[in-house]
């Protein structure tokens, strides 16, 4: 498999991931009190930066 094949798998990869985390969070923690919601928003922004990060450390390892 070539490298960018390989990138894009991963990226795939890691919108499902920040999709379901996404997904999980207004469907399940938005329901409480309002330290939770902001748990959650908070929970969305970690995964993100960090799959994010991620990537881009990735693709510039495979350049």
């Amino acid at each position: 498999m070539d490298k960018r094949s390989q990138f894009m798998y991963k990226l795939v990869f890691g919108i499902v991931i920040i999709g379901g985390t996404v997904f999980l969070s207004f469907r399940y923690l938005l329901k409480g009190s309002p330290f939770i919601k902001v748990m959650a928003i908070g929970l969305i922004a970690g995964v993100s930066y960090l799959v994010i990060d991620y990537l881009k450390k990735q693709n510039k390892e495979s350049k």
